[in-house]
């Protein structure tokens, strides 16, 4: 418990004066309510890790949950698999199938038969079983036949401790002794009786270049529209994998898939026929499966949250940070304070680089990386002998004796026409659509196709084992190719799949195993792939990649749904001389100056130096709080304001931004305190702080006074 005498923004040596507390409470009542928080705790997590599974023989019903959610599935006696409900055992709200529309978590199709709920299955086999990676948990699997196919399909639901969450997959394996051909996979099949309620439906855009757009939040009433409401996502596509729903009362549903490739996914609801329905479909699946082998439908989720959209992405958070999400390096410290060489362009060779090391190192930054133009050529991933005459090895060096980590950028599905890989290999270039964009002149390797596919790897160890690489920035125009080629390895139609399960994937995999250590950050385009298959190679991801202040506070308002804290890194290249400009960038996950920094004034450098040892101070509170989204999303026309709470730490960070163009005091009211208690509310700008309850910081919000052009930080700590 923090002392009232402590400023709680005096951490790391930041120096914040503080007055008096304006009025103290009755320490016994205060010492009262702490002590039956306790005991509230306590009995609230005794038996709430228990998962369970169940078979009901009576009822052909399968069951799997935990104390938050309970997911049912049947085989009923004409062989049909169906889902029967998902449950919300925290509210005991239930989400039932409809009967008649009923629906099945396996739908695909397979040479030409669609596999659905109307399909006569026979039960070949059925099994629980506990799990212990990538979470604690129970999985259901059961395996089913039908006449209808030569092949059988394999269906599996986990659900983990404390999660609210059932992760969900479908395998089909072609038995028959002829090539099969898979056209079509839901993964996200659901159709639920709507209790004759209403639905509203959310979720976010991701980045496209040219700010066609950037993290916009789409809300819509589906039960006004009486229409299906479309998302394009995945690999350059337009919306980010996920969404939420929630009815008049909200209870709600999360939905996401784990899938990089391009998907079509829908959300809608009938009222005429009492019918809530989505699914997500992969696009221009062309798969084909010799005997013997087995098509993988990508996993998904499905949750539920009772709330408000806030509330449904902190649960996707917390689940894709316990369950999915490649481990975050130095868990005390990520999300580092990073530099990237951008600021040169391509500009950059020996000298610059380690003066911007030096400064870099001076300024408390924990990773230094170097941007493209660094090799001979894109594809040519040897350093360029008139840059670096005696190769990266002594950057690096250089970069580690300072004490930081050593990055490069690599968009390594890319290659120039005249670079060897494409002189000797013109025939692994992604035969892409007419139109596709270039990478910097750069054309794109077809990555499924095993002979490229074998040289990426090969390449990436090897510059990342001869370099000294502790990080890479993996970067380029689209990483999910397209490629029409009929002589590539993969199947003609089928590179949205297969350059991603086949491809991208295989690629990461092999590498990342070879390179255990080296950490990857996800850049493709600034942006343009942010889906839950992404986070679980990446460490991190761009939001929308070196733009303006406001631009990125947008992107961050919008990101923060549905990605943990980390996945919001955001680069900045304006002039770092004021707290509008660092701050608007620093909420978030890894803070990156991508500045001329060798051309810092003394003062630019000390004002950077302080900006640092903030965010350092912070990033422990923000990497797993929960984001309150407290104004609409910033549009310069208004102070806008974002919170996140720390549970665990009972403490609140808010950042206020002055967007308007005069000074003004600005009331935020902060959401998620604990209404009894107490907190003292300090401001770092102005020595300045008061005691109040979480009911009055709540109800009558915060007094800040802010000017033109700067960013305040208010903390709130729980006495």
């Amino acid at each position: 418990m923090r002392r009232l005498a402590r400023h709680p923004l005096t951490k790391n040596g930041i120096p914040i004066a503080g007055k008096r507390p304006m009025k103290w409470k009755d320490i016994g009542g205060a010492v009262l309510r702490i002590v039956l928080i306790i005991g509230i705790a306590v009995t609230a997590s005794s038996g709430t890790t228990t998962v369970y599974t169940d078979y009901r023989e009576d009822e052909r019903t399968w069951l799997v949950g935990n104390h938050l959610i309970e997911a049912s599935f049947r085989l009923d006696d004409g062989g049909r698999f169906r889902f029967r409900s998902i449950r919300n055992n925290a509210s005991e709200y239930e989400w039932v199938g409809w009967e008649p529309d009923p629906s099945s978590p396996v739908k695909l199709t397979v040479d030409g038969t669609e596999l659905d709920a109307n399909t006569a299955y026979s039960l070949v086999s059925y099994s629980f079983e506990e799990i212990t990676s990538p979470a604690p948990g129970r999985r259901f699997a059961i395996a089913l036949s039908t006449s209808a196919v030569p092949g059988q399909v394999r269906f599996e639901a986990e659900v983990y401790e404390g999660q609210p969450f059932v992760r969900y997959r479908t395998a089909y394996t072609n038995g028959g002794r002829m090539p099969g051909l898979v056209t079509k996979a839901d993964m996200l099949n659901w159709t639920f009786h709507d209790g004759d309620d209403t639905f509203r439906d959310f979720f976010v855009a991701q980045w496209k270049p040219g700010r066609q757009a950037n993290f916009e939040p789409h809300e819509t009433d589906l039960t006004r529209s009486n229409a299906s409401v479309e998302m394009r996502t995945g690999a350059s596509a337009d919306h980010a994998a996920w969404r939420a729903l929630r009815n008049s009362q909200d209870e709600g549903l999360v939905a996401a898939w784990e899938f990089d490739g391009r998907a079509q996914a829908h959300a809608g609801h009938d009222r005429d026929t009492g019918t809530l329905r989505l699914d997500a479909l992969v696009m221009n699946l062309n798969h084909p499966l010799l005997p013997g082998e087995t098509f993988r439908v990508p996993d998904a989720f499905l949750g539920v949250f009772h709330g408000d959209w806030d509330e449904a992405g902190f649960r996707t958070q917390r689940f894709a940070e316990s369950v999915l999400a490649a481990p975050a390096p130095d868990p005390e410290k990520f999300p580092y304070v990073m530099f990237d060489t951008w600021g040169y362009e391509t500009e950059i060779d020996e000298a610059v680089a380690m003066a911007s090391a030096q400064r870099a190192a001076e300024m408390g930054v924990e990773v230094f990386i170097l941007d493209l133009g660094w090799a001979r050529a894109i594809g040519d991933w040897h350093p360029d002998p008139e840059k670096f005459p005696d190769g990266l090895l002594p950057l690096s060096d250089y970069v580690h004796s300072l004490g930081m980590k050593f990055g490069l950028h690599l968009p390594l599905l890319q290659a120039a026409t005249n670079s060897p890989v494409l002189e000797e290999h013109p025939d692994w270039r992604a035969a892409e659509p007419e139109g596709s964009a270039s990478y910097f002149g750069a054309v794109s390797l077809c990555p499924s196709h095993r002979p490229a596919r074998d040289w990426i790897v090969s390449e990436v160890i090897r510059v990342i084992q001869e370099y000294g690489v502790d990080w890479v920035t993996q970067d380029g125009e689209n990483m999910v190719k397209l490629c029409d080629s009929s002589e590539h390895t993969h199947a003609p139609g089928d590179s949205n799949y297969s350059n991603t399960v086949d491809g991208l994937d295989e690629i990461l995999k092999a590498v990342q195993s070879a390179t255990p250590g080296v950490v990857w950050e996800n850049c493709e385009d600034g942006g343009s792939l942010q889906t839950f298959h992404m986070i679980q190679h990446y460490v991190t991801s761009i939001l929308n990649d070196s733009d303006d202040a406001l631009t990125t506070r947008k992107a961050v308002y919008g990101g923060s749904y549905p990605f943990p804290m980390r996945y919001t890194e955001r680069y900045m290249m304006s002039e770092p001389d004021n707290t509008y400009e660092t701050r608007s960038y620093m909420f978030g996950g890894p803070f990156v100056l991508m500045n001329q920094i060798t051309k810092w004034s003394s003062s630019t450098s000390s004002f950077v130096k302080r900006e640092v040892a903030i965010y350092k101070s912070l990033r422990a509170t923000m990497r797993s709080s929960k984001i309150f989204h407290l104004t609409p999303p910033p549009d310069g026309s208004f102070n806008d304001a974002i919170q996140a709470y720390n549970a665990a730490e009972d403490r609140s960070i808010l950042f206020v931004y002055g967007a308007e163009r005069r000074s003004a005091v600005t009331f935020v009211e902060p959401r998620g305190l604990n209404p009894q208690a107490e907190y003292r509310v300090s401001f770092l700008e102005v020595p300045y702080s008061f005691l109040a309850t979480g009911l009055e910081i709540m109800q009558k919000g915060i007094p800040v006074a802010i000017r033109s052009k700067t960013t305040e930080i208010v903390s709130i700590d729980r006495q």
